[in-house]
């Protein structure tokens, strides 16, 4: 698994999205279930960082042409 700071928004958004997949399987142990629910909290947290980030620097950048 790549580490957390350096994944990019889509890579942490693909792994968000393959655990909720795996996750729904009927397949899926009970222990691999939450460790993918770990893994997608993870990739969730960092989604939400880098998206307050491209925020904060939108808002930098309007507030400088105002």
């Amino acid at each position: 698994m790549t580490n957390n700071i350096d994944k990019t928004f889509m890579e942490a958004y693909q792994g968000l999205v393959d655990a909720a997949t795996n996750i729904t399987k009927q397949t899926t142990s009970i222990d691999e279930s939450m460790k993918l629910f770990d893994e997608g909290m993870k990739d969730a947290e960092l989604c939400s960082n880098i998206l307050d980030e491209a925020e904060q620097k939108i808002e930098v950048y309007t507030n400088e042409e105002n």
